[in-house]
């Protein structure tokens, strides 16, 4: 369980399992320097956003989600969190948000939706958090551009099969991939998420690229995995 012990994930108040590629992202994720401003795009029940107040205890944490019910229950996350003071929840489109504020963030952090034409789910608001309808990576990485600070770090996760094409067109955008984490449930097993951190910066570079499993041969869970999660778990 998260460490927040008032923590709802849905509109109704009920406790759910909270998915592994948010804790993930919100574990790796590394800005060069100590963030004092951090954007949490798309931050649904507000998990990220937590882990970034846990972690950066100087940081002023802005989360947004085109969800107005979402919002709300992150917003009482952050209220029955020992951060409060530090969250922000905005009810807002990327693309508004970026033409509307013009602070710059050190770190700018996002699980984004990424199914493009697979089937539909029939929740239609499970569908707006896992379909890009909305929310493009070229509009994330768009925004973003114009979001970060000179010195800032944008930190995601997707599909590792996604992962060049990903950092291709990032390039796009001059933001360079400089850390690349792939994601294993066992070491011999091919990644199934990667967590992407990029730089500005007009000169392509080359990644540093390590793989984390999160199981060892006996399927107990990896040290690695541990000694990630273990701050944010009872």
């Amino acid at each position: 369980m998260f460490r927040c012990k008032q923590f709802n994930i849905n509109d109704n108040g009920a406790t759910m399992k909270i998915g592994n590629d948010a804790i993930m992202l919100g574990a790796i994720a590394q800005p060069s320097l100590l963030p004092q401003h951090i954007l949490d795009i798309g931050t649904g029940c507000g998990i990220l956003a937590l882990m970034m107040a846990q972690r950066f205890p100087i940081a002023n944490i802005t989360a947004i989600d085109i969800d107005r019910q979402t919002i709300q229950v992150a917003s009482a996350n952050f209220e029955n969190s020992p951060w409060s003071n530090r969250l922000y929840a905005l009810n807002v489109p990327l693309q508004d948000f970026a033409t509307q504020y013009d602070r710059q963030y050190d770190l700018i952090i996002s699980n984004p939706p990424y199914f493009s034409n697979s089937l539909r789910n029939n929740d239609p608001r499970k569908a707006l958090a896992r379909h890009d309808d909305n929310l493009t990576l070229q509009q994330l990485f768009k925004a973003s551009s114009h979001l970060l600070a000179p010195d800032g770090t944008l930190a995601i996760i997707i599909p590792s099969s996604n992962a060049e094409k990903t950092i291709t067109e990032a390039q796009q955008r001059q933001l360079q991939c400089r850390l690349r984490t792939d994601i294993c449930n066992h070491l011999s097993d091919p990644p199934k998420r990667s967590v992407l951190q990029f730089i500005h910066s007009a000169s392509p570079t080359e990644p540093t690229i390590t793989s984390l499993p999160l199981r060892n041969p006996d399927n107990t869970y990896s040290d690695e995995y541990k000694t990630l999660t273990q701050p944010f778990l009872l």
